[in-house]
């Protein structure tokens, strides 16, 4: 339960969960967006699929952006996922650091 407090406070501190929560509202946006702008996507959840699989940077190929403002809608997707999976990266070290302090603050 400590645990969970120590992460709650680093996710506070840090504002991270604003910024994941942007990013969800943003995926779930753009893929209204891509279902609008590329004739190929016919469906919501089909331009929700193509938003996540561009912003993680998978791109598995089954959709692909034709239309030129489709195109720059995934460039900041794209953008806008690298910085997010660098900035959680950073919050999971800072976790850890936190939990190896309290951990050396035990021991002694």
């Amino acid at each position: 339960m400590k645990r969970l407090g120590i992460l709650m406070k680093i996710l506070k501190v840090t504002g991270f969960m604003k910024f994941a929560t942007s990013f969800a509202g943003f995926i779930f946006m753009a893929g209204f967006g891509l279902q609008i702008l590329e004739p190929g996507i016919n469906h919501y959840w089909d331009g929700v699929w193509m938003a996540f699989v561009t912003s993680t940077t998978v791109g598995y190929g089954d959709y692909q952006a034709v239309s030129f403002l489709g195109r720059w809608l995934c460039v900041f997707l794209t953008i806008y996922g690298l910085i997010f999976f660098a900035a959680l990266s950073g919050v999971v070290i800072n976790y850890y650091t936190e939990l190896s302090r309290e951990g050396k603050k035990m021991d002694e």
